[in-house]
């Protein structure tokens, strides 16, 4: 693939299903032959290549758009959870994400303005819905589900990081994926004990 094809994608649209989060990312970029705006695109392009080495393929820019959505979402869901979950173990759990993902989502963005990728700025209109489905729930049942979709939520994250890994083209993208690697398994393993915790403790006996 040719620089000047890879810089003239028309649009991209990631279909993101991360804890049940129906998120669609839409990010468009100018056509081929659009004048002025092509050759900036390329020259952009270009000083992206020169300061990493490696081209950004569309594998890489996919990646980076998901990996901000899964960022922001984290980081509201943590936030809330933090401020309105019943259980220690659900606030702390909620606390950690919004920590450790609002730093993700900070070296994403200096990342991606690095290598000129536009991202997106929130989670989109679907993190409506997903709150609240969160807030319609009530007391330990409403941590449960927290620690529920943050297992299945983790793990498609971390297919998510895993594939750029081995797929993508920019070295630089590649290492932001295997860096995060081990702190999406680290929250996978809090979110799986997290659920074992909330659901025996509502276990009669």
């Amino acid at each position: 693939m040719t620089l000047s094809k890879m810089t003239a994608t028309a649009a991209l649209v990631v279909g993101l299903a991360t804890a049940g989060w129906g998120i669609s990312v839409t990010a468009g970029t100018s056509p081929a032959g659009a004048g002025t705006t092509a050759a900036n695109a390329s020259l952009a392009a270009s000083r992206a290549v020169s300061r990493t080495g490696r081209p950004v393929s569309s594998q890489d820019r996919t990646f980076m758009h998901q990996a901000s959505q899964i960022n922001l979402t984290e980081i509201a869901l943590g936030r809330y959870m933090r401020a309105h979950g019943i259980t220690t173990t659900a606030r702390h759990l909620g606390g950690l994400y919004a920590h450790d993902h609002t730093a993700a989502q900070s070296r994403l963005r200096s990342l991606a303005s690095r290598l000129h990728v536009t991202l997106p700025a929130s989670p989109g209109a679907q993190l409506g819905s997903v709150v609240a489905r969160v807030e319609a729930l009530r007391g330990r049942t409403r941590d449960i589900a927290f620690a529920r979709d943050s297992v299945s939520g983790h793990l498609a994250a971390i297919a998510i990081f895993r594939k750029e890994e081995s797929a993508g083209s920019n070295s630089t993208v590649k290492a932001y994926a295997t860096h995060y690697l081990p702190m999406l398994r680290t929250h996978l393993r809090l979110a799986r004990h997290a659920e074992s915790v909330l659901r025996g403790a509502t276990r009669p006996g």
